[in-house]
């Protein structure tokens, strides 16, 4: 392997079982000759400085080791490198919930996701910017934000039983949220949302395929609104949305943007890429697609 790879691990993904894997992952990198570091994400954001850090050193191949949050933070320190032309990316996912790798199938198994790296194709995929932070997978807004915020408080459970039960627990706060949102400064549509998702990719909350026909490489977002919908509706609405199959569904629109910007009159609750984010204004939202690309390697 002439080039140089990077991993980025972050042991603490899937409630600490990737912490246990890292001498696994050395012994096959050593196997298949990888010229390698490896680092361990110490705080929040470490990784963001860590991808950065590596890009600016020369490494070709930088490799996100651990859940959504760690892939997202790996792909905005490559955006905000200014390299990300000169840098492949990828990902081994040992998170909670994996939805990123979804729309690739990479594998859970350390050796075969290595050799799916080594013999894997190059792709442009997009990066979407909102304030000074990016995110590579999904954004959600309300519902899905709240139960978010419950997930990242179960420790016990992964992927999407994990999300079932910070369901239930979001159902207790259950609200529409008064809205304006503007779809690529021409389309305004105003009302009472459940929720609205995203997607760069398909899938979020552990496998929920929210926009089931949105690409990771096709120059725009995917969007999808629930307009007022009531706590019965919710019980018929999510599980279809499982398997994508809610497009029919009377409250649900999709929509695809390059921009789109969300005004309310009260703070929103909002996750990205299954992180809640600190931001500077959670009443004004602007999202859009972000002008660079990230290679990644995907499987063949």
């Amino acid at each position: 392997m002439p080039d140089k790879w990077f991993f980025i691990v972050n042991s603490t993904a899937g409630n600490g079982k990737t912490g246990k894997k890292i001498n696994t992952l050395i012994n096959l990198l050593n196997q298949h000759n990888f010229d390698f570091q490896i680092e361990l994400t110490r705080y929040t954001k470490h990784a963001i400085e860590l991808a950065q850090v590596a890009c600016l050193e020369g490494f070709k191949n930088i490799i996100a080791v651990g859940g959504d949050g760690t892939v997202s933070e790996v792909a905005a320190g490559i955006a905000r490198s200014g390299l990300a032309d000169q840098v492949n990316f990828s990902v081994i996912p040992e998170g909670g919930g994996n939805d990123f790798c979804k729309n690739f199938h990479l594998s859970h198994n350390i050796e075969k996701c290595l050799t799916q790296l080594i013999n894997g194709k190059l792709m442009k995929i997009d990066i979407a910017a909102f304030e000074d932070q990016f995110f590579v997978n999904s954004f959600g807004i309300g519902f899905d934000a709240q139960t978010a915020a419950q997930a990242n408080k179960i420790k016990f459970l992964n992927g999407l039983p994990r999300y079932l039960l910070a369901i239930a627990a979001a159902l207790l706060k259950y609200r529409n949220f008064p809205l304006k949102i503007i779809i690529d400064d021409k389309e305004v549509l105003s009302g009472k949302f459940l929720l609205v998702a995203i997607g760069n990719g398909k899938y979020a909350g552990g496998g929920f395929k929210l926009n089931p026909n949105a690409l990771v490489n096709d120059d725009f977002l995917d969007v999808m609104l629930a307009r007022d919908v009531t706590l019965m509706r919710i019980f018929k609405v999510l599980p279809k949305a499982i398997e994508g199959t809610h497009e029919a569904e009377p409250e649900v629109s999709f929509h695809r943007c390059r921009k789109i910007e969300i005004i309310s009159e009260c703070d929103l609750p909002v996750y990205y890429d299954g992180e809640i984010p600190q931001l500077k204004n959670c009443k004004h939202l602007t999202i859009q697609i972000a002008p660079q690309k990230l290679n990644f390697i995907a499987p063949r």
